[in-house]
């Protein structure tokens, strides 16, 4: 299947299942494609037939901006280099969940999958709780459940910590306890947790005066937008000198809508104070302002 097929399909998908989509991203290159939202559930979405396409500096952005946006990252594919994407598996590339077009359409419909794909193989997500309660409870030791498995102590107390076992270890274990402790895999919650803040320089300097003023800011590199910024309590999207400035203040203007966050524009000179929705501040208006609850004033005043 087409990249392009494929985009429109998933999006189509969601939009049936009662999400509020984006635009699609055509600005390239764009670490994501689209975004979706159903009451408090924000998807970042990115689409991508061959999975190996997804580098680690994308991967990053994505987990970033999902992260700062209060939303999910996730990549569709439909194969890598050398196989096609099992349905009902869920994969991880750099802490990115990723599934096929059918996995996502059995969710949508409440058949969730059970299995990860990782180096090594197929493994099942377990509840680790349970599985140290089934075990105690019928009184077996850590020592004899390892021979049962054919693993070690310290593997089973990483399973009782919620690591993953194989498909043929967790058989094993669950049909000698008799009972069953797999639990499907939660794709909302599948956010990497060793993801970690990535303080990227910033090098504009309209971003570097905003900072200055207090303001937190992520510029992005592979966005159709410059930044993200907080600004004490208030969350933006953010451009910055935009070129084409009508076509990026309609997509930025979008995109702040469905994540329900405010948007900006940055420029360093410019007679219109609000272009398709978003608000505009030049340079020089910015520069006297020393206080972010005025950076915050001024935005209101222009929406």
């Amino acid at each position: 299947m087409k990249r392009e097929e494929l985009l429109e399909m998933t999006r189509n998908l969601l939009l049936k299942a009662g999400f509020y989509c984006s635009q699609i991203c055509k600005f390239r290159p764009s670490s994501f494609d689209f975004i979706a939202r159903k009451d408090n559930l924000l998807l970042i979405v990115k689409i991508l037939s061959n999975i190996d396409a997804l580098n680690e500096e994308v991967a990053n952005e994505l987990l970033s901006l999902a992260k700062f946006l209060e939303g999910v990252p996730i990549v569709i594919g439909s194969k890598t280099c050398s196989s096609q994407l099992e349905d009902d598996v869920v994969y991880f590339r750099h802490g990115v969940p990723i599934i096929t077009y059918t996995t996502l359409e059995n969710y949508l419909h409440g058949i969730l999958p059970f299995i990860c794909a990782a180096p090594g193989g197929l493994y099942v997500n377990i509840d680790g709780d349970t599985l140290k309660r089934i075990r105690i409870e019928k009184g077996i030791s850590i020592g004899q459940l390892a021979r049962i498995a054919g693993v070690s102590r310290r593997t089973i107390r990483m399973y009782e910590r919620g690591e993953r076992p194989s498909i043929e270890v967790a058989t094993k274990i669950a049909d000698y306890l008799g009972a069953d402790f797999i639990k499907p895999v939660d794709l909302w919650e599948e956010i990497s947790k060793e993801v970690v803040e990535i303080k990227r320089e910033i090098k504009d300097e309209i971003l570097k005066i905003l900072e200055e003023i207090g303001a937190f800011i992520y510029p992005t590199l592979r966005s159709p937008f410059h930044a993200v910024s907080q600004i004490l309590d208030e969350k933006f999207i953010v451009g910055v000198k935009e070129r084409r400035i009508i076509e990026k203040a309609k997509i930025i203007s979008n995109l702040a809508r469905v994540a329900e966050k405010k948007s900006v524009i940055f420029m360093d000179y410019c007679r219109k104070r609000n272009i398709e929705g978003v608000p505009v501040i030049c340079r020089e208006e910015l520069l006297k302002i020393n206080e972010p609850e005025k950076i915050i004033q001024l935005i209101e005043e222009r929406e």
